[in-house]
């Protein structure tokens, strides 16, 4: 049953695949490095490092406040145009402004924005990581994707020589010169066959779909890749790529290394910021201010001329005579709310020097803390630095060891496909068993799996190697 589904199936591929538009590995890292979730992960830090550092350097201006309070009292209160109490229902209101400057204070201030402005540039340089390191992943990816295709082309040509092998062998069958036993088996062969070519076609798409996760591609969207002749890829010769030599290039081209190094000098501007806090800071203030009330103010009307006080004058014969006043005559008024903020008008302008007495050592503890983080942030290179020295070393030997095999299995294959050419000779004439010609059979489709594997492992290893030399990655 399997054998007459496989034509069908390969045929549906094909289809499809032809029906595809095939993106080449440089249009999937160009994508990758602009819809990859991670890279726009470092793409939104540095955005948010980059505003941190734009607020710091709005320090350099001064600060500006404005106020504006309005009040409803109600009883016996402070008249806040005159200061005096007064029982009186009234509305009061303030406005203001205030300014303010730090003068200087022992380069905290400067050494802070040099040290933001740093820190972002860093976060901008690990963008480029991000996108290094996802390019280095889509070739992987798109290499295995190729390595899985092999892989069908081979177990395609097993199942066509196991069915061309069943057809040759019901023929002798037939003609009596082999027995019934031999179908039954190569039959049974083709059947383990057929399902490694379903088994090698469903990793082909396993892989397709994780390219498209990496790429952030809706899963349900037609793709193919633009896969190269595997001999037109570029590799290096391992010889040029000598790890000591590749390592130097890297340390000095690597975003990572690139980024810790403006990380030191970051953090060591932090250590100076602080150092500055631990000393008196000069700042000048200013200010203005105005108050209104809606209050009415009492004023005099006019006067009546000689009004009785309820005082008098007795004289000597004990008469009295009123005393008599001028009465002034009151009444009130309200004053326009342009006329009281004139006339309430204040200004102020100042200096202050602030220094620190005592603050329970916490400008010290911040200094002593800020050294530290430079110290960790310097061990933190020194890792990295050993690392990437590891790693390159590390590819170097695995690329060495991945060309060896490489040429062993080629020799293999080479051995294998000779011992099955012999084999069929004498299975024809009957005198190989069934079994020992199908173990003859497997030993070469392993060998034949075994060279691809490796040789695109090499071809993996050494794009490593040029990714860490500063290549780009090319196929």
């Amino acid at each position: 049953m399997t054998t007459r589904i496989v034509p069908f199936l390969l045929l549906f591929i094909c289809f499809k695949v032809q029906s595809q538009e095939q993106w080449s590995l440089q249009r999937c890292v160009a994508f990758a490095m602009d819809n990859n979730l991670t890279v726009k992960q470092a793409v939104y830090q540095a955005q948010a490092t980059r505003l941190t550092a734009k607020q710091t350097k709005t320090t350099l201006y001064p600060t500006v406040n404005g106020s504006l309070q309005g009040a409803y009292q109600r009883g016996l209160n402070e008249n806040p145009t005159t200061g005096t109490l007064e029982s009186a229902n009234f509305f009061s209101g303030s406005i203001g402004a205030q300014t303010g400057y730090t003068i200087f204070n022992w380069g905290a201030r400067k050494n802070n924005i040099a040290s933001t402005e740093l820190f972002a540039k860093a976060d901008e340089v690990g963008i480029e990581k991000a996108k290094n390191d996802i390019a280095l992943f889509v070739a992987n990816q798109f290499l295995q994707i190729m390595l899985r295709r092999e892989q069908v082309r081979i177990s395609e040509a097993a199942v066509q020589l196991s069915r061309a092998q069943l057809e040759n062998t019901q023929k002798l069958v037939d003609a009596g010169s082999q027995p019934e036993l031999n179908v039954i088996q190569i039959g049974a062969q083709l059947e383990r066959d057929s399902a490694l070519l379903l088994q090698a076609q469903s990793l082909v798409e396993e892989g397709l779909i994780n390219l498209k996760t990496t790429l952030n591609i809706d899963l349900a969207t037609p793709f193919d890749i633009a896969a190269p002749a595997l001999d037109a890829i570029p590799v290096e010769n391992i010889t040029d790529l000598q790890p000591e030599y590749v390592y130097n290039i890297a340390v000095k081209t690597q975003p990572t290394q690139r980024q810790y190094a403006i990380r030191i000098e970051a953090t060591e501007r932090q250590v100076e910021a602080a150092r500055g806090n631990m000393y008196p800071t000069v700042t000048a203030f200013g200010g203005l201010n105005s108050r209104f009330i809606n209050a009415k103010t009492p004023f005099i009307l006019g006067m009546q001329s000689a009004q009785p006080t309820g005082a008098y004058i007795v004289d000597n014969s004990g008469n009295k005579t009123s005393v008599l006043s001028d009465r002034p005559i009151f009444g009130t008024r309200g004053v326009g709310l342009f006329n009281q903020l004139n006339k309430n008008f204040g200004q102020s302008l100042g200096l202050s020097l602030n220094f620190p007495v005592f603050n329970n050592w916490n400008s010290r503890t911040q200094w002593e803390r800020a050294k530290l983080n430079v110290l960790t942030t310097k061990l933190q290179d020194d890792q990295e630095r050993l690392t990437l020295k590891s790693n390159i070393y590390t590819a170097y030997q695995q690329a060495f060891s991945s060309l060896q095999k490489y040429n062993a299995s080629v020799r293999s294959v080479t051995a294998s496909q000779r011992a099955l050419d012999i084999s069929k000779k004498r299975f024809d004439i009957g005198l190989l068993g069934t079994l020992d010609y199908i173990i003859t059979q497997n030993n070469l489709y392993r060998a034949q799996i075994e060279e691809v594997s490796n040789r695109y492992d090499y071809i993996f290893k050494i794009k490593v190697l040029e990714f860490y030399k500063g290549n780009s990655i090319k196929l």
